[in-house]
This record gives structure tokens, C-alpha cells and sequence, in this order.
């Protein structure tokens, strides 16, 4: 990755002969960034183009440069790259559109040139890229001209687009370096972090995602370079409706990106809701240290802006800290007798009556930051331009006066008024203080720093290894292909006994082809029993009246069983009858268990609310597999209706362990079955007894292996 971020030589090859406005010459740009290493140009006609020679063909150069910058038309690419790896360059950046982000013809030169490259060593950023950019160096290959920044901040951003980067400003904020994957046709994330992770100009890394390749190894790297450089993502095609699975609750109600979210989450990673809290929390980790705790302090010249701010720190689950004494000690009594101070610490009145506004504000600041129980600071600040107010304006040596570096904690600035832009840039060139427009802006990137300091408190998690983890003693084949509901799909009893062969609670029951087999069951497992239908065709059978409760003795058994064997004949005359399933009747909370395999991170474990009306609520969590003990709690504890499991308004609680562990084996269970795409438990049955799994399904991969190998 050195010759991509810091050549010493480069190749442009499809320079235009054009330059000045509307060019969008290359070789025009990279000048006018400063970059200062060998550049060669290699054009067909052109005998020089802005002072360079130019070569009519790639093997007349003089030496092998490191880097081959292409801007050709798609038709000539693969003749070039051709040209390229015969004269030994390894490295190329590919401008050019109207690959695979085209259509069918333009995919598969993409893929032919990755094949080439692959086949000898060499390495493609691109098609459809900006380039890199080295604002350290003087190093830019974007086709349009861009500012470089006089002293390059620790910032580097990874995106699949080259808008972040022209339009940094609006993104993240001021660049050291970028990276445009493009269509991330061979050079992905993972290969850019493992560079970033050592590489001394980065110490926060900004990536703009639309797809990833390789998720597991992403999260692994990702996971282990977060911890000494946040990581900002900002993930977009939130509102891409998902394939929905038609044969599982878990498959329609867990998404893509709902799945990204979670896996983000389990590595520790920062994700951003939108453009404008990708720029904030940038911001906030290039200039503040950690926010250890939850406990800030508020100056504010405004009461009701006092109030703004705690809804704000309610919102990111912060909180208000105490009011420290020295600021009761020192700061109240200067005030009117009747003006009390409270944390949000109004000054306004105080500095009215001293006419020293900055020196309260300087010392509730100082009051904060230096106790120990507040872990960080905000202060709203009026920026107005009228020379009447000047002596109100936290200008940056009143800032720089305070001396943050000694607290090592965080404080938050938000302006308002028409000064507030010149205030902001003042603010800017001030370590230890981040300057936002609103101080809802700025509590949730104080939200981001609390909550990264948490995550990289846990330990580091990988995630590639599936090794450790055992496959069930069942014979799953025989019973897909003989006794199962279909070639892909077990359900009610042999779902269960799958489920068994894992370890997991499940309720027994005897699926009865005649109705004397269904009494006989229901005696054997005790009165009362609930009997259902069990067939593909009936997937959702409580809305099919395909279900029946209550069932307290033989009589009422032999009813339900016409019943429901004439429901089935009557709705779905072409599904063989294979039986009703009879099982002993449970009462308790109904919760759904399920597994999702997502196409980029795998094995996706989920809970929620279960019985008839999980679609309706779609109070669901979900997390990576495996997990732990720990982690099934917080799961647990995350869900809306959590409530109802620890005992709403004196009912007893379920047995929450027996829960999580029931959680912890499926997490097993989806590492175990690669071939395993969905899974729904519907519902367990949690009583504070235990629990139990009363209803089950399981879909495999079409065309898959036995359950089990890998």
C-alpha cells in the first residue's frame, strides 16, 4: 500500500492534451497539488503535455515507476494493464468508469484485469475511483483540483465514492489522506486498515461503506486497529429494503443493515447515523481525548439552553454530574443572593452583576474538569458580532488559557449567533476543544467518545475461527431428505430434535398420524395438550386456525384432531397429511430465538418478542455468533419488552439464565451448521422454572452439505 500512498513515480496514462477550466486533466491537478516525485506521461499522439515528455507506448519508458495512474476508456483497458504488468509496474490506480458499476460487458473486463493482476502480484485501486490523496506529500491523483491543507491532520478517510473526498469539508472535516476504493474491485477496507494501522500520519480513520467484502476479517482488523485509532463509519443504504425470507420470522424481521449495525457494534467500531454526524464525531475524536465516564458539567449563559443540553445528554444515555464546590464556593456568592447555582450552572445573572462574564465562565470550566466526578464539559457560548459584546466572546486564547491537556478530559463548545462561523474557526486552531453549532451536535459526539471508550474496554473479539465448535450427533441429512417437511426445511418435531441435539430446551411431542395416536400421546404426556398442525403448507398456522389450546381430555382431543385433519383437507388438499403435532400445554412468556446467515458477516443470532404478534412489534436484537453469557444478557436487556421477562407490575420473573443460555447454544448452533440460512424458535415458552422451545423451524441452503461438515 506505500506506492499507492507515497510514490516516488508515477505513470499517468490517458492524460488529455487540455488543460484550465473543464479539463479535468490529472496530470494538471497533481501539479498544482505539490507532488514531487518522478511523474511520466504515456499518450499516443502527444509530444509533451504541460512540460512533460510524453511516450507513445508504456515499454518506452525509462525505468518501471511505482505507481500507473489510467483515465482510459474501458475498451482499451485491459490492452494497457497488458502492457503495464509486461514492463513490471505492479501498482496501478484505474480511473476509469463503466466497469462493473455498468453493466454485464463492463463487469466482465473488470474481472478479467483483476484475473491478470492477481495471476502476477500486482495490485488495482479502483475502477471507477478518485484516487488517492497524501496531503503530506503533496501526493493527489483526483481529477479535479483540490486544496491542500497547510498542516494535514491525523485524519484518513477510506470511502467508495470521491465525493467525501473532494468535499471533505462537508464529510469529515480537514484530510491528511484518502483512499476512493471505487468499486473495490481488488484493493478492499481490510487491506487499506492493516496499511493504517501502522502508518504514523494516521490516528483517526473515516470510512464512507457501501458494500464490504470479507466482513469477518473486516471486523477482526477493524476490531484490533480501532483500538489505537477510532474508526468512523458511516454505512449508507440504511433504507434498502432487504430480501425477505417468506419462510422465517427472523429472515423478514432482521435486515442487512440491521445486521451491520450489530456486527459495528460487537467490534467496538463508531457508526454515524448521516453526513452531518460523520463530520461531528470525526471532528470530536481528531481534537478531544477519551470520555471516560457518563458525568458532564454545563456552563451556559442561558438557562433555558441549559435545558436543551440535558435533553440532549438523556438522549445519548449521559448524564448531569454534580456540581463541584469549588464553583458553589467560588462562583455562586458573586452572584445575586437569590441566583443558586445547580449543574446546568446559569451565569448569566452572575455576569451581569460583575461584568466578567469570562471569568466565570473560566472558572466553572476549570471547576468542572478538575473534580473527579465529572468526565467532561459543554459551553454555550453567544458569538455576536456587535463591538458591544466583545467582552462576552470565548475568544481562542481565553480557550487556550484554560490549559485542557492537564484534565484529559473532553469539552465541548457550541456557539450560536451571527459571530459564530469566525468564533468557530478561532476555535478551531485550539487543542482539546471541539466546536459544534448546536449543542445537540456536540452531546452526541461527546455520545460517540463515551461510548468507544467502552467498547475498547471489552476484550478484542476475532472472528474468522470456527473451529471449536462441534456439530450436532443427529443425522440432520436423513431426516431432510426422509422425514423432514421438504428437501431444505424441518419443522415441528424434527426441528425439535435438531434443536435437542444441541443442547436446546425443547418441549416434547408426539406427532400423531391417526387420532387414537393423538390420544394416546396426550395421556402420555398429561392433560392439557395443545395440538397443531405441522407442513409447509402451513407455516402460519395460528392465523389458519391451524392451532388448538385447551385440550383437557380425550373427548375434546378426538374433536380437535377431525377438526383440524379437515382444515387441512379442506385448505390445502394437494399437501400430504404427515400428522398433528401433540404436546403438553405450557404457559409462560412467548419469546422468539432465531438464527439469520447474513451474506456479508455470517451467523447473525436474534431475540425478541414472540407468539403471533412478533411481525407486529418487531421488538427484536441481534448480535454476531457467537456470544457469551455477558452478551446474551445484553441482548436480553436491550428488547422493549425486557420488562415483561424480569416481572411486570408482580408477576414472577423468568428464569433469565436459563434464557441467555438457551441464547449462548444457539450462537453455537449457527457457527456448527454453515448450511443452516435460517432458524426460528417460535415461541419459546420462559417461565421461571426454565424454558422451552414449543415451536420450530429450520431452512437449509439449496444444493448444501450434509449439516455439520464444513
Amino acid at each position: 500500500m506505500e506506492a499507492f500512498f507515497n510514490p516516488r513515480s508515477v505513470v499517468l496514462i490517458g492524460v488529455s492534451r487540455h488543460t484550465g477550466v473543464g479539463a479535468y486533466n490529472g496530470l494538471e491537478m497533481m501539479q498544482r497539488y505539490g507532488y514531487r516525485g518522478k511523474i511520466f506521461v504515456v499518450h499516443p499522439e502527444a509530444g509533451e503535455i504541460l512540460g512533460h515528455r510524453a511516450y507513445r507506448q508504456v515499454r518506452e519508458l525509462p525505468e518501471v515507476p511505482d505507481l500507473a495512474v489510467l483515465a482510459l476508456g474501458r475498451d482499451r483497458l485491459l490492452g494497457v494493464v497488458e502492457e503495464c504488468l509486461a514492463k513490471g509496474l505492479r501498482r496501478f490506480i484505474i480511473i476509469s468508469q463503466g466497469l462493473a458499476d455498468a453493466d454485464l460487458r463492463g463487469r466482465e473486463i473488470q474481472e478479467e484485469i483483476v484475473a491478470r493482476a492477481k495471476a502476477t502480484g500486482a495490485k488495482i485501486v479502483g475502477p471507477n475511483t478518485m484516487g488517492v490523496l497524501n496531503a503530506f506529500t503533496g501526493f493527489s491523483t483526483a481529477f479535479v483540483d483540490l486544496p491542500r491543507h497547510p498542516e494535514p491532520p491525523p485524519v484518513t478517510l477510506i470511502a467508495q465514492s470521491g465525493a467525501p473526498q473532494v468535499g471533505a469539508e462537508s464529510f469529515v472535516g480537514p484530510l491528511g489522506q484518502a483512499i476512493d476504493l471505487g468499486n473495490a474491485a481488488d484493493v478492499d477496507f481490510v487491506e487499506v486498515l492493516e496499511y493504517l494501522e501502522h502508518d504514523a500520519h494516521t490516528k483517526v480513520i473515516a470510512i464512507h461503506m457501501e458494500g464490504l467484502r470479507r466482513g469477518r476479517r473486516f471486523l477482526s482488523v477493524a476490531g484490533r486497529v480501532n483500538r489505537r485509532k477510532p474508526i468512523v463509519i458511516l454505512k449508507t443504504g440504511r433504507s434498502a429494503a432487504a430480501a425477505q425470507a417468506a419462510l422465517s420470522h427472523t429472515g423478514s424481521l432482521v435486515g442487512a443493515d440491521e445486521v451491520f449495525s450489530a456486527a459495528f457494534a460487537r467490534a467496538g467500531l463508531t457508526r454515524v447515523r448521516d453526513t452531518t454526524d460523520f463530520l461531528d464525531t470525526v471532528q470530536a475524536f481528531r481534537k478531544l481525548p477519551r470520555l471516560k465516564g457518563r458525568r458532564i458539567g454545563i456552563a451556559t449563559p442561558s438557562g433555558a439552553l441549559g435545558i436543551m443540553a440535558v435533553d440532549a445528554l438523556t438522549q445519548e444515555e449521559l448524564a448531569v454530574g454534580p456540581l463541584p464546590p469549588r464553583i458553589t464556593a467560588q462562583v455562586e456568592p458573586l452572584g445575586p443572593a437569590w441566583h443558586r447555582l445547580h449543574n446546568p450552572v446559569d451565569l448569566w445573572p452572575i455576569g451581569m452583576k460583575t461584568g466578567d462574564y469570562l471569568a466565570l465562565l473560566r472558572e466553572t470550566l476549570v471547576g468542572f474538569l478538575q473534580h473527579p466526578d465529572i468526565d467532561g464539559a459543554v459551553a454555550m457560548l453567544p458569538a455576536l458580532s456587535s463591538p458591544l459584546h466583545r467582552n462576552i466572546i470565548a475568544a481562542a486564547e481565553f480557550m487556550a488559557s484554560l490549559e485542557l491537556a492537564r484534565y484529559d478530559k473532553p469539552l465541548v463548545v457550541s456557539v450560536y449567533g451571527d459571530y459564530r462561523e469566525k468564533l468557530r474557526q478561532e476555535l478551531e486552531e485550539v487543542p482539546g476543544v471541539a466546536c459544534y453549532f448546536a449543542v445537540e451536535r456536540g452531546i452526541r459526539a461527546l455520545g460517540h467518545l463515551y461510548r468507544y471508550h467502552q467498547a475498547t474496554s471489552r476484550p478484542l473479539e476475532t472472528w474468522e475461527s470456527r473451529s471449536s465448535y462441534a456439530s450436532s450427533p443427529e443425522n440432520i441429512e436423513q431426516r431432510l431428505t426422509t422425514g423432514g417437511a421438504g428437501p431444505n426445511l424441518l419443522l415441528g418435531r424434527e426441528a425439535l430434535d435438531f434443536l435437542a441435539g444441541y443442547n436446546l430446551p425443547v418441549l416434547p411431542g408426539v406427532l400423531a398420524a391417526h387420532v387414537d395416536e393423538a390420544v394416546k400421546a396426550a395421556e402420555e404426556l398429561g392433560y392439557p395438550v395443545v395440538m397443531k398442525v405441522i407442513s409447509p403448507a402451513w407455516l402460519h398456522k395460528t392465523e389458519r386456525g391451524g392451532v388448538i389450546l385447551h385440550l383437557s381430555d380425550e373427548t375434546l382431543v378426538r374433536q380437535a384432531f377431525a377438526t383440524l385433519a379437515s382444515k387441512v383437507k379442506e385448505l390445502t388438499p394437494e399437501a400430504p397429511f404427515g400428522g398433528l403435532l401433540v404436546q403438553k400445554q405450557v404457559s409462560g412468556r412467548e419469546v422468539l430465538l432465531g438464527i439469520k446467515q447474513d451474506a456479508t458477516f455470517g451467523p447473525v443470532v436474534v431475540c425478541g418478542l414472540g407468539g403471533v404478534q412478533t411481525e407486529l412489534w418487531q421488538d427484536v436484537a441481534q448480535s454476531l455468533a457467537p456470544i457469551n453469557r455477558e452478551e446474551a444478557f445484553g441482548l436480553l436487556a436491550s428488547l422493549k419488552s425486557y420488562p415483561l421477562l424480569t416481572g411486570y407490575r408482580g408477576e414472577a420473573a423468568v428464569n433469565l439464565e436459563a434464557l441467555a443460555l438457551a441464547l449462548c447454544r444457539l450462537s453455537h448452533l449457527a457457527l456448527a451448521e454453515p448450511d443452516l440460512v435460517e432458524l426460528d424458535i417460535n415461541p419459546l415458552i420462559a417461565t421461571p422454572e426454565g424454558c422451552w422451545a414449543v415451536d420450530a423451524r429450520a431452512v437449509f441452503r439449496e444444493g448444501r452439505m450434509t449439516p455439520g461438515s464444513s
